[in-house]
């Protein structure tokens, strides 16, 4: 077992709060991650084989990554994104101009792309302290343990790791019926038919579509990956939230009405409409309509 404390500095840089106005605990509790939690004046989290912590202090952000990576908060927070140039292209669109002044600090951000992929197949159908629980689960029995600043964590397992156990032992993570899902995704990766880097150099679509073949992948699966982990950043994933924000706001988008479940066909429709009207950072306007929705309706992350 791995242990580091706080005296032991890996990786340490400063955000100033002025930079960009990033506010990562808006971000990382925004949906997008769930494998952050907080202690004390800090907050950690896992990307796949590091644990990483942020505490605000002096003005600032002290972000530190163990065991050692000097470009993880650049990497985490897409630094290298030109967000001016980001908000000035989305913010043509009157509400995602008024929800950039409501939540500047609000910031996509870049994970694991298989730590990315389990996540959302385990996401399917259930709610977000549910799937902190089965991840916490994951983690716990097939990831790595290592101690930060006295607590105990664990790394993300591998599509290896996760490949050699079996569905019954999925399934006692919590996952029901995600776990053959899991299997199969982990199988995929770990064979390498699914190769994350691949991928990322090939279309949107091209991309998408060989992650569709995968068993329990479907579209607003697909999508979440391809926009948190695979640089597509105008991939605009569905789900009941932003259903609501494109029925309530965004009507002349979509001609034919839809119930609650949204069908396959429509939702390739709605996306691609979506992505046609807000252009190629549509997954950006997407995180600013998913985090307002939420926001407004009360509900806890």
């Amino acid at each position: 077992m791995k242990k580091f404390n706080k005296d032991h500095r890996n990786c340490l840089t400063y955000l100033q709060t002025l930079y960009q106005n990033l506010d990562p605990v808006v971000s990382i509790n925004s949906g997008q991650v769930f494998l952050w939690e907080r202690h004390g004046g800090s907050w950690y989290g896992i990307h796949g084989d590091s644990v990483v912590r942020f505490t605000e202090a002096d003005g600032g952000v002290e972000f530190t990554a163990f065991p050692e990576d000097k470009s993880c908060d650049k990497k985490i927070f897409r630094l290298s994104d030109d967000i001016r140039m980001i908000f000035s292209e989305i913010s043509r669109d009157p509400l995602i101009h008024r929800l950039i002044k409501a939540y500047p600090g609000l910031r996509l951000m870049r994970q694991e792309p298989h730590q990315c992929l389990f996540s959302f197949v385990c996401a399917s159908n259930t709610n977000i302290p549910m799937i902190r629980r089965m991840l916490h689960e994951l983690t716990r029995k097939f990831g790595r343990p290592v101690k930060v600043d006295g607590i105990q964590f664990f790394t993300f397992p591998s599509a290896a790791d996760i490949n050699r156990a079996s569905v019954d032992e999925l399934r006692a993570c919590g996952l029901g019926y995600r776990a053959k899902a899991i299997k199969a995704a982990a199988d995929a990766v770990a064979s390498g038919r699914l190769d994350f880097d691949a991928l990322k150099s090939k279309s949107y679509q091209e991309a998408k579509n060989e992650l569709l073949h995968v068993y329990g992948v479907g579209n607003k699966i697909a999508d979440c990956v391809l926009l948190f982990s695979l640089e597509k950043l105008d991939a605009f994933p569905i789900d009941v939230w932003i259903a609501r924000a494109l029925v309530d706001r965004y009507r002349w988008l979509h001609k034919k009405k839809f119930g609650n479940k949204v069908t396959c066909q429509q939702y390739e429709h709605l996306s691609s409409s979506a992505r046609d009207y807000f252009g190629r950072y549509a997954g950006y306007a997407q995180q600013y309509l998913y985090y307002y929705m939420r926001q407004t309706a009360g509900k806890k992350w």
